[in-house]
Parts: structure tokens; sequence; C-alpha cells
């Protein structure tokens, strides 16, 4: 047994596949269905608050690990430095480090068991 979720698209498509005497107008409703659902998820999605606020404040922290490639910073040297991070917590700007390096725009390394996070140079 397969323990991933049924979707509507791939219910839809399983019947038009195997309801081979279906009249022509129950499989076109089942097409226009799935041609629904695809409208729907083409949409663009529309980041909340929050979201757009995060940019902003990694926007700022990478502006920053830019202007000194040079060197690397761990988070508390990031609140301390970035001005937009100042009265956030070390677990948020950690979780935005980590949302950096997942597009690898940031790198980190470990050194004497504390970690530093550097600008990846592009080139």
């Amino acid at each position: 047994m397969t323990n991933s979720k049924m979707t509507n698209r791939a219910a839809l498509t399983y019947a038009i596949e195997h309801l081979s005497d279906a009249p022509a107008d129950v499989i076109s409703k089942l097409e226009n269905m799935i041609a629904q659902l695809d409208k729907k998820n083409a949409a663009p999605k529309k980041l909340t608050a929050k979201q757009e606020q995060n940019e902003v404040v990694k926007a700022e922290i990478l502006n920053f690990l830019r202007e000194n490639a040079d060197a690397g910073f761990t988070v508390s040297d990031l609140l301390k430095s970035v001005a937009v991070c100042e009265g956030d917590s070390n677990q948020h700007v950690s979780a935005l480090m980590r949302a950096l390096v997942a597009d690898n725009k940031v790198e980190r390394y470990t050194d004497k068991r504390r970690t530093y996070f550097k600008a990846v140079i592009e080139g």
C-alpha cells in the first residue's frame, strides 16, 4: 500500500483513463475540472506579511555578508551587526540563515565548534 495521498487531479485523470464507456459529456466535464485545477495551481502565490518581512531581513543580511565577504559571521554577530536584526531572536535569524544556505546564497562552515556564515561569491 502506498503512503501518498490521492490528489483530485490524480483521481480525475484515473477516471478519464478507466471510463472508456462513459459518455463524451462526462469525459469533457472531467477534463474541464482538471483544467480548473491547473488554472488554480498556476495562480501566483502571495506572500504573507511575515514572509515579506523575512525576505527584507534576508536581503539585508545578504548585503551585509557581501560587503564583508572576507570574514565569517556567527548568528550572534549578525544580530549585533545588521540593523534589521536588532531585537530579533537567535532562532529566527538561524532559520533565515538556513533558508539562505538552502538557496546557495550563503555558505555555512564550522570552526572550533562554532558555526559561521559567509556570502557565496558568484562569478
